[in-house]
This record gives C-alpha cells, sequence and structure tokens, in this order.
C-alpha cells in the first residue's frame, strides 16, 4: 500500500488499498483520510466513473448536486458518474473514508502526480496563484476522470492554458 501524502498543502492522505489491473474494467480502492474539518476537492463529478464511499472513522458532510447529507461510520453513499459532489470533515478528528472509482480510468495516476506536486513544492495550498494553475493543469490532463464544477471547468482550462504558455510543467 502505498501512501500519497499531500500536506503540508492540504491536511489528506490517499492509501492506495488496490490499484487497476486493466483500468477501463477494474476499480481503484483508497483510503481517503481528511483532518479536522478539511475540505475535499471542489465541487466535481466524474463523467464516467460510479464513486462509492464508507466512512471508516469519523463523520463527513457530502454534497450531492443540491442535496446535503452527513455520512458516519460504518455508513455508504453512492455517487452515480455526472453528478456534482464534493464532501468535508465535519468533526475536530481525522476523517478516514474508504473510496472506490469504478472504472479506475487515471484516477489513482492523478492522485499520485497531486502528490508529486505537493512534495516538490509545486502546489502550497489553495491561495496561492501557482498553485492553483499547477492544480488546473493536472484537473485538465484527466479530464476524462472529472472536471470540476465550482470554479467552471472552462476556468481550469483557461488557468491550464496559461500556465503552459508559462512555462509550467507537470
Amino acid at each position: 500500500m502505498d501512501i500519497l501524502d499531500f500536506q503540508p498543502a492540504i491536511m489528506t492522505r490517499a492509501i492506495v488499498v488496490k490499484s487497476a489491473e486493466d483500468k477501463q474494467k477494474d476499480t481503484v480502492i483508497m483510503i481517503a483520510e481528511l483532518g479536522p474539518y478539511e475540505a475535499g476537492p471542489p465541487l466535481h463529478y466524474h463523467p464516467m466513473q460510479h464513486e462509492t464511499y464508507e466512512v471508516l472513522e469519523g463523520k463527513a458532510e457530502f454534497i450531492l448536486g443540491k442535496q446535503k447529507m452527513i455520512v458516519s461510520k460504518g455508513e455508504k453513499i453512492d455517487i452515480p458518474p455526472n453528478t456534482p459532489h464534493t464532501f468535508k470533515n465535519i468533526t475536530n478528528s481525522w476523517l478516514r473514508m474508504q473510496d472506490v472509482h469504478s472504472p479506475a480510468l487515471s484516477f489513482e495516476e492523478m492522485m499520485r502526480e497531486l502528490h508529486d506536486l505537493v512534495q516538490s513544492g509545486k502546489v502550497k495550498g489553495f491561495n496561492n496563484p501557482r498553485s492553483l494553475l499547477y492544480l488546473s493543469m493536472l484537473w485538465v490532463k484527466h479530464k476524462e476522470v472529472q472536471h470540476s464544477v465550482t470554479p467552471p471547468f472552462f476556468v481550469m482550462k483557461v488557468m491550464a492554458t496559461i500556465g503552459k504558455l508559462i512555462g509550467y510543467k507537470l
């Protein structure tokens, strides 16, 4: 099991439990760990993936479309393709959730690249303009996996283009 650590930029870790052999058919399984009161990714959707979360420790608030729901230890939430969603840890303890993407596509590669961007110092947080350019480049590169809703995906495309024009490389 590999640990992908996004600290100190984001109080989050991802533990790769099972990689997909066939990325077009198999699932990828990870454990997502979020620090106290840490938010997950921006509101987004997966065009071709079904996602399931099971809370292993803690309590999360999920937003699915316009609906908010609290998911506690032992509970699962299924997210069909094309469903805008995000989540956050609503406690003062670490949140642990099993996260399954089916099919895997390039989700694991995207998470590994995010880890590398954070560990190399290219991504330092969400209030850093340079970091936002790199994050946009990453999301656009993996557009078959997920599209942001907030900010709109076309904004990420513009930011990714700016990043490339000024010489940033993933």
